[in-house]
């Protein structure tokens, strides 16, 4: 038969709680170990000789391993991770430009709310690194807190209709009561009207926002059994309250406080060995000189107990996840959550548990060992300088002796030689030098933390090391210092990011200011509503493969590759048509710019007309040249044409002069052969027979022979055309280009006939 599930009731709740407190570890619970690894921890930082370096002997110097590790990580990993101020970047599963937009927005939003919305916001981040270091397990938190502050405005004088506008806004109140004056105020134009007197407003400005806190390690609890905060079935943070906070924060608690049991009444004697250590290297009293009957009613600490625990509250038979806010047996708050807002950093993983060891923890034996063996050179010059000394106290005085003064007669009784011996102190071992190297070696080895990864190492610069040496020896000696600061964004701070994101996506109601490249934006909470949940998240963390100046060596050999591929015959068959514009968005978006202000999206409908018309216009002017080559053809064929035709109608020139000649040569010779006979006549002479020349014969030999030249010299000009050459009159050769204006095809003035025999 199936058994019925009740529901947990809060008395049930409560007790569940208080159990879960025992059974968590943490430093509240005050156990041996831990809480005395974390006392050693602080004294080992801040050098000073308690815990287990309480000195036995005169000196009381402490080695400052501890120290130099503490504060070197801590530098080195607030320079990768906190340097620019910038952590989030998220990156959106869609490439549309509204969608990398969106994005944008949510990377400066986070960014500004850590490190400039919250008050000492890069501290309190270097604290939460530092405690990991320190502590080996830093815990902070994060939530959204209500604040207000309020500006009082005073108003001698005031309109009516201008206290009305101002009253229209719903954060400006009226202090007090409204005196209007009896008497009606005349304007310059004739108009009467009623003003307010001595008005005081009050205006409310929203500084509410998500808040940082971090949890000091006693203060912090976690399931024993869990090995994350995600897993864990419970999660404690114990802090003090007063009951006049309990009272503002929770104002509609009506109860009497003083109901609160007594195991919620916080009392002076009650510490912890963290809390204790800190405050005595700081030099601070650690103890009150008054109890809670001498404080008032109002300052009575109570300790309050914020957890996050699964618990079956409606009888389903599931555990849902609860944020329980209680002060002895008293629930203040009970709200049902999706996570849990705790974020952890672990330098050093133990795998498969929650807790882990810190670089204090790693550097622990050469630190004591390293101080054992100063404290011994300082006890041995010590001892060098005062010596003990032997003495009879029947034959000297030991007062004399004990306070030495210049010309001291010091009184004997007897022989002093055989009554004072001086005890020389025992020689140091030779290889105590050696053994201080060693254990700095160790220590190196051991945390990481060495000479060359801090910069350190003179031999680094020593001739003959080039400069690609020095650097990829200092590179290799950060690589155990990239690991942690890898562990830190892959664990607490990613969960950070999401959490301040997801917190202000829940609670923001007025729209907010943030930073930006450009300057300062506003966000409204529908604008954040929107933005689009799937994305991921990465860390600009200046480490790996992964950091900008990596990121931004391969998008620099990109650049100059795609132009090298760009020149290849076939390079539209495996080169991407968008492939600029990705790496032209990459270059800038790890720049860390905005890229709407540079680049268009290719997606967008006003991207693609725009696109078209380019494309449109690109082919038209493809056309027109196509055109005009075409056109330069044409032109050239008719030029060849006109070439010939001349050519051949200065032929036909010659032919008909020569037979004009030959036609006068005829006439003449007739005309001669006329002329001789008359003569010959006259003188009584016969003259012989007249035999004609054959003229027409020798015109169609000379014709032939002519068009046979013209048809070579036609070829031959055609050939030189195609050269670029020009023959001169006298048979030289002339480029066209340096041919005179004015000048024929063949050199001769344009109206020059066509040359006679």
């Amino acid at each position: 038969m199936k058994t019925k599930i009740e529901k947990v009731d809060d008395d049930q709740l409560i007790l569940s709680i208080d159990r879960h407190m025992r059974n968590a570890t943490g430093g509240n619970t005050n156990s041996s170990d831990v809480s005395k690894k974390r006392e050693n921890a602080v004294y080992e930082m801040s050098l000073e000789p308690q815990g287990d370096l309480k000195p036995q002997g005169v000196s009381s110097i402490v080695s400052s391993d501890s120290a130099e590790i503490a504060e070197g990580y801590t530098a080195l990993l607030t320079k990768l991770l906190l340097d620019n101020n910038k952590l989030a970047l998220f990156t959106p599963y869609s490439n549309e430009m509204a969608a990398v937009k969106a994005s944008q927005i949510a990377s400066d939003v986070v960014n500004y709310c850590l490190f400039n919305s919250n008050p000492d916001g890069w501290s309190k981040l270097s604290t939460w690194i530092k405690s990991a270091v320190v502590f080996g397990n830093s815990a902070l938190t994060w939530g959204w807190e209500e604040h207000y502050d309020y500006v009082v405005e005073e108003y001698e004088t005031i309109q009516e209709a201008a206290l009305d506008q101002i009253l229209a806004d719903v954060n400006v109140e009226v202090v007090g009561e409204l005196q209007i004056n009896s008497e009606p105020t005349m304007s310059g134009d004739g108009t009467s009207y009623f003003e307010y007197v001595d008005v005081r407003l009050r205006r409310k400005i929203d500084k509410s926002g998500v808040k940082l806190s971090t949890i000091p390690p006693e203060s912090f609890l976690i399931d024993r059994a869990a090995t994350s905060v995600t897993d864990a079935t419970f999660v404690g943070v114990v802090t003090e309250m007063t009951r006049s906070d309990i009272r503002r924060t929770w104002s509609d608690l009506n109860m009497d406080l003083s109901e609160i049991g007594e195991e919620g009444v916080t009392r002076n004697s009650s510490f912890s060995y963290e809390a204790f250590a800190r405050k005595d290297a700081a030099g601070i009293q650690n103890f009150l000189t008054e109890t809670d009957e001498d404080s008032e009613e109002a300052n009575i600490s109570v300790t309050v107990i914020e957890c996050w625990i699964r618990s079956d509250r409606d009888g389903d038979g599931i555990a849902e996840l609860k944020h329980v806010i209680k002060a002895g047996d008293t629930i203040l708050e009970e709200d049902d959550v999706s996570y849990v807002p705790v974020a952890v950093l672990n330098p050093i993983e133990i795998p498969h548990e929650f807790y882990g060891l810190s670089l204090l923890d790693m550097a622990r034996p050469q630190t004591q060992a390293t101080t054992a063996i100063l404290r011994g050179f300082i006890e041995n010059v010590y001892f060098g300088n005062y010596g003990r000394t032997l003495a009879d106290p029947n034959v000297v005085d030991f007062t004399a002796l004990q306070n030495p003064v210049p010309k001291q007669i010091i009184p004997t009784n007897g022989n002093p030689a055989a009554a004072v011996q001086q005890l020389q102190p025992e020689p140091m071992s030779a290889g105590t030098s050696g053994m201080l190297e060693f254990l700095g070696l160790q220590k190196e080895q051991s945390t990481g933390l060495s000479k060359t990864a801090m910069g350190l190492n003179d031999t680094l610069y020593v001739s003959g090391n080039s400069e690609q040496k020095m650097a990829g020896a200092q590179n290799a000696a950060q690589i155990r210092v990239e690991h942690i600061a890898r562990r830190f964004v892959e664990t607490g701070i990613k969960d950070l990011c999401r959490g301040v994101l997801r917190e202000m996506k829940s609670n923001l109601k007025n729209p907010v200011m943030y930073k930006t490249d450009k300057g300062y934006a506003s966000l409204t909470p529908q604008e954040l509503q929107t933005m689009p949940a799937n994305m991921d998240l990465e860390i600009q963390a200046n480490i790996g493969e992964n950091s900008n100046s990596s990121l931004a060596e391969k998008l620099n050999q990109l650049t100059q590759l795609l132009p090298q591929m760009a020149q290849s015959p076939t390079s539209q068959a495996y080169i991407n048509p968008m492939a600029s514009y990705n790496l032209a968005l990459d270059i800038v978006k790890n720049m860390g710019m905005d890229p709407t202000r540079f680049l268009n999206d290719p997606s967008t409908q006003e991207f693609q007309q725009a696109q078209q018309q380019s494309q449109q216009q690109q082919k038209e002017k493809q056309e027109r040249e196509e055109q005009a080559q075409q056109a330069a053809v044409q032109l050239e064929l008719g030029t060849k044409q006109a070439n010939i035709t001349l050519i051949k109608a200065e032929s036909d020139n010659k032919k008909i002069d020569n037979k004009r000649q030959l036609l006068a040569a005829h006439d003449d010779s007739s005309r001669e052969w006329a002329e001789l006979a008359v003569k010959a006549v006259k003188d009584g002479v016969t003259p012989p027979p007249h035999q004609p020349a054959d003229f027409m014969s020798l015109y169609q030999d000379t014709e032939e022979r002519e068009e046979m030249e013209a048809q070579q010299q036609a070829q031959q000009q055609q050939q030189m055309q195609q050269q670029g050459m020009h023959q001169m009159p006298d048979g030289s050769m002339m480029p066209n280009s340096e041919m005179q204006e004015g000048e024929g095809e063949y050199g001769q003035p344009d109206n020059a006939n066509s040359a006679g025999y």
